[in-house]
């Protein structure tokens, strides 16, 4: 009889390669309205990475509004309840409030830690959209992100937790995105919904380094002397690929990690400026 293999998402994402394949795929398969770019799709891919996701997770749960990334209150739960060490259960669920216990693992028993509530008049004041339509979910959603916040913030591997409408977002009942309000200027009255783009834009300008930080990173050298700015895209490129697999080697020492982590930043900064045309 042939052995079962336990199926590990995260084994499908090893290296920068594979997040940038995994990307490419899917922002033209078409199937994602909010992500027409492999460079957004990278983006999601690697903050769904961070906390233990795998991509498609990444491109349906997380998004990236006004910079800061936006989690879906079925990844924070799901995020919470794999952990091993936290737990939750929903005590109160109404169309009025919504209140949830969480619980840490210690000395092998499950301790509470807190409860998080949420009701319908916290919401009003915070201006939480589409209470009308789906107070239960909405509700949920918003209590699920205070208790993560504050009970088990770790389970999000250090990200600060949003949930798509505390950042301005309409979502439906499920939670999925349907169009995000940004903030308005002081001159302006309203600003426009996202429009979805259906090809990449050229740029305007293209986006900058700063230069202290380019030129820092330029003379980072490899192990055989040659500058990170004299090398070419490839070669950044397959040596990252490289670094990325020594940072997962569990036996490294703390100054060995560090080590790497600081080239591997040094090497992603001389190939962005590279991609943009700001060095050769």
């Amino acid at each position: 009889m042939t052995e079962l293999i336990p199926y590990n998402q995260n084994s499908l994402i090893t290296s920068y390669d594979d997040a940038e394949r995994a990307a490419k795929a899917m922002a033209g398969s078409g199937f994602f309205a909010d992500t027409r770019q492999a460079s957004q799709a990278i983006v999601k891919i690697l903050a769904a990475r961070e906390i233990g996701l795998g991509p498609f997770a990444g491109m349906t749960g997380v998004n990236i509004i006004q910079g800061k990334p936006a989690f879906g209150a079925n990844i924070m739960a799901a995020c919470v309840k794999k952990s091993g060490r936290y737990n939750y259960r929903v005590t109160e669920m109404t169309e009025k409030a919504c209140s949830i216990e969480f619980m840490e693992r210690l000395g092998g028993k499950w301790i509470a830690v807190g409860v998080s509530t949420f009701t319908i008049e916290d919401a009003r004041k915070a201006g939480t959209k589409n209470l009308d339509k789906f107070p239960r979910n909405m509700l949920f959603a918003r209590a699920m992100s205070n208790g993560v916040k504050w009970f088990c913030p770790d389970v999000m591997n250090g990200s600060t937790v949003y949930t798509p409408e505390e950042l301005g977002a309409d979502v439906d009942e499920d939670g999925n995105i349907v169009s995000i309000q940004f903030v308005s200027e002081p001159e302006q009255d309203n600003e426009p919904e996202l429009q979805v783009q259906t090809q990449e834009p050229e740029p305007e300008n293209k986006p900058t380094i700063p230069t202290p930080l380019l030129e820092e990173a330029y003379g980072v050298k490899t192990s055989e002397g040659k500058l990170y700015g004299e090398m070419t895209a490839a070669g950044l490129e397959k040596m990252l690929s490289h670094m990325w697999k020594q940072l997962r080697q569990n036996h490294l020492e703390p100054e060995e990690k560090a080590e790497i982590e600081r080239k591997i930043k040094a090497a992603q900064v001389v190939l962005a400026a590279k991609r943009t045309g700001e060095i050769n």
